[in-house]
């Protein structure tokens, strides 16, 4: 893994790919994702809807228990899910949520303020996590909950041991005695592992080491390499802030957007791994709709700092947060090249992602450049949108501060119905809405891919609870109670 686990509480801070592979080892979520990318009962028995989508009823599953013993029951998920509420990293997204109550032993009920179609499919992330109580609330000493390992601590390396869970309530799994995570930040040093054989899965999206293992593999067959190309893939944008000059106007957010040539940047920066970004969501999601992004127009790039210039008095001059990655330092550095000719002077402010954190979400900034964007749904992103346009909270998850009704009610009209058709209208005009203001520029959609020794088996084939069969990766992670090595 990249890093050690920064979190193990799913009421805690957003999860990190590396967090959230560890944590598929403890926890059990009440919704997964089948394969076809659908949310499917995985701790919960059933889930049903009133009438008008306000009112969620969840039936739990019978039978389980967490790893020290104590049942999985509607009390514990209440207060999971009442706890998530309050979390910082899911407040914003649960704020329709007005109470949850476990009328029974087994059920739970989940009231919002309005409808909620899509309500299950918060529940195949990390807000569905189940954990005891007390790891919630930091009295436990390690983390507990109801998955196919438990916690089995750090070696004197610093690699972090999950030891089967003999009580697991998925018979006969899972089939492996432990799971050694080692953290090896550096990517080079991670595919040198899987390639000679010292470690047996890797998880790699460095463009460079991507095209390294894709020749490696070619003359070797030691080395297995898997990719879901249908799952939602992280893509490389810039945010801006809305709020504050210069890209209060507009001309400079347009302008920015010319002048930015996508096809140098996935070439050079990116190795040619990964494909141009064209909005929000991944061009193999049934919510895409295309509005493709526009090849380089420089001179129409010109014309609108000249605009700016003409509106403002000012030449359009700003500051771009940038954080500590080597793929999109090389980025930053070649938009900023792609700028100047346009007329455009950014600056370059490297920070870590705690300050990220704190400037974007506080408004403090004029621009910034990320990696994200990885919901399997794009109901995941009202939060980001939301607000009103005359008034916004000193601290908000809408880093752009970017509002619009017709985004707005595009989102609340796709809540209100099941109806897939009516849905996808509704995606639609969120994303057209979004290329026309411009509140953010996407370049590239990286790729995600996962290298093992050909000794790993199944490594994407698991089934939920359900009996449904489960999806293959989510994200750059996979389920680790169904692998087995011959």
């Amino acid at each position: 893994m990249p890093n050690h686990p920064g979190s193990w509480s799913p009421v805690g801070p957003a999860w990190s790919t590396s967090d959230l592979q560890a944590a598929r080892g403890i926890y059990d979520r009440l919704m997964v994702r089948d394969e076809n990318d659908q949310p499917v009962p995985e701790l919960l028995d059933r889930i049903t809807p009133n009438a008008t989508f306000t009112a969620w009823t969840l039936e739990l599953r019978k039978g389980v228990t967490f790893s020290d013993g104590t049942p999985l029951n509607a009390t514990v998920v209440a207060a999971n899910l009442n706890l998530q509420r309050l979390s910082p990293d899911a407040s914003t997204l649960l704020a329709p949520v007005i109470f949850v109550t476990a009328p029974s032993e087994f059920t739970v009920v989940v009231a919002t303020a309005e409808p909620w179609s899509t309500f299950p499919e918060v529940l195949t992330t990390k807000v569905g996590a189940i954990a005891t109580v007390s790891t919630l609330t930091g009295e436990a000493a390690t983390p507990i909950g109801t998955g196919p390992f438990v916690f089995g601590g750090y070696s004197f390396d610093g690699s972090l041991w999950l030891n089967r869970n003999p009580t697991y309530w998925k018979k006969g799994l899972p089939h492996l005695d432990s799971v050694r995570l080692i953290v090896m930040p550096d990517a080079n040093d991670r595919v040198n592992a899987v390639l000679d054989g010292s470690v047996d899965m890797v998880a790699v999206d460095q463009p460079r080491q991507l095209t390294r293992l894709e020749e490696a593999t070619k003359s070797n067959d030691s080395t297995v390499l898997h990719e879901d190309r249908n799952a939602e893939k992280p893509k490389v944008s810039v945010a801006f802030n809305t709020g504050r000059p210069p890209f209060d106007r507009i001309t400079a957010r347009r302008a920015f957007a010319m002048a930015t040539d996508r096809t140098a940047i996935l070439t050079q920066a990116f190795d040619g791994q990964g494909i141009i970004s064209r909005g929000i969501i991944s061009d193999t999601s049934p919510w895409f709709s295309d509005h493709s992004a526009p090849a380089r127009d420089l001179e129409g790039a010109k014309k609108q700092v000249a605009e700016y210039v003409v509106e403002t008095g000012q030449s359009v001059s700003a500051q771009m947060l940038v954080p500590p990655d080597v793929t999109l330092t090389r980025v930053a550095t070649m938009l900023r090249v792609q700028l100047a000719e346009a007329g455009i002077d950014l600056t370059l402010i490297p920070v870590d992602p705690s300050m990220m954190v704190e400037a974007t979400t506080s408004g403090q900034y004029q621009s910034a450049l990320g990696l994200g964007f990885t919901a399997a749904h794009p109901d995941a992103y009202a939060p980001l949108f939301a607000g009103s346009p005359a008034e916004q909270p000193a601290v908000s998850p809408n880093i752009t501060r970017y509002v619009n009704t017709i985004v707005t009610k595009a989102f609340t009209d796709a809540r209100t119905t099941r109806d897939v058709t009516r849905q996808v209208d509704d995606y639609r005009i969120i994303q057209e809405q979004l290329f026309v203001d411009v509140p953010m520029v996407f370049i590239v959609q990286t790729r995600q891919v996962i290298a093992t020794s050909r000794s790993v088996r199944d490594l994407t084939k698991w089934s939920s609870g359900s009996g449904a069969t489960g999806l293959g990766q989510d994200e750059a992670t996979i389920s680790l109670a169904q692998i087995w090595k011959s």
